[in-house]
């Protein structure tokens, strides 16, 4: 069997980062609820009252860069990263507000086979659910191999799981899953113009089928233009204090390979 060879890029700092968002096989079906079938689709008037709502708080300052944003450093685990940190957001919006992150390495080294050569993104949420994940201190981002992590670290991801995870099949259900405060996993295709962001902090597009996975986490107008507010595992020096607004257009030729996935829900235990 041949392997799969994953993309790789030089970010404006000088990392190399290999980018390791994995598209599932053609035809494939995701094995996830959608979010379309269980919750409601709201209507464009819908998404507007919501987001201009006065008493919305943005998650921009809900979360605080310097805790929240993690690096993946050269490792392809950014699939890990964008499901391990929109596990932690998904928690802390209903109400563990302890501020606990967690291990997306962790999470990767459940999903890549013993291989640095990415996953794809419904991996990452099945063992979510199934395993969970570990708290971000117990598992380093450079131990990404199953022999790598430790017993306690395997103890404590039990105690976090998700609970409500979705597919999201339709760009009304992505807004609708945002605008309702559900932190969504996303691919988006990373190359230079991905780095590049205007003064209003949004990315420029780079074509592609989508090589690397992070997730938005907010849905908001900047100067009229719908924006989906992202944080990426690149560390502080990706664009923003390592986030970006993105608009529809980076995500218009990814939607069609893979399957975006909403975490609305979260399990705990002592």
């Amino acid at each position: 069997m041949s392997e799969t060879i994953i993309d790789e890029i030089i970010d404006e700092s000088g990392q190399t980062r290999r980018l390791g968002s994995l598209a599932p096989p053609k035809g494939f079906v995701s094995s996830f609820r959608t979010f379309e079938s269980e919750h409601p689709v709201l209507d464009d008037s819908d998404i507007k009252r919501l987001i201009q709502d006065p008493n919305r708080t943005p998650s921009s300052a809900l979360f605080d860069f310097k805790k929240w944003i993690k690096n993946q450093f050269d490792k392809g685990s950014c699939n890990g990263w964008a499901g391990a940190s929109a596990y932690a957001k998904a928690r802390y919006l209903r109400g563990f507000t302890d501020g606990k992150t967690f291990s997306g390495s962790f999470l990767y080294s459940l999903i890549n086979g013993n291989r640095d050569q990415g996953s794809a993104l419904e991996d990452g949420l099945r063992e979510i659910q199934k395993t969970g994940v570990c708290e971000f201190d117990l598992n380093k981002w450079d131990r990404i191999f199953s022999n790598q992590v430790s017993v306690e670290a395997r103890a404590n991801a039990a105690k976090h799981k998700g609970l409500d995870c979705f597919a999201v099949q339709t760009k009304q259900g992505f807004r609708s899953a945002l605008a309702m405060k559900m932190p969504v996993i996303v691919a988006v295709h990373a190359g230079r113009n991905f780095q590049r962001l205007n003064t209003d902090g949004i990315a420029s597009v780079d074509n592609g089928s989508g090589n690397h996975a992070i997730h938005s986490h907010d849905i908001k107008l900047v100067k009229g233009t719908e924006v989906y507010p992202t944080d990426n595992s690149w560390g502080f020096d990706y664009g923003q204090d390592g986030s970006a607004n993105l608009h529809w257009d980076s995500f218009e030729q990814t939607f069609g390979h893979h399957t975006f996935y909403a975490i609305a829900s979260t399990e705990e235990k002592e």
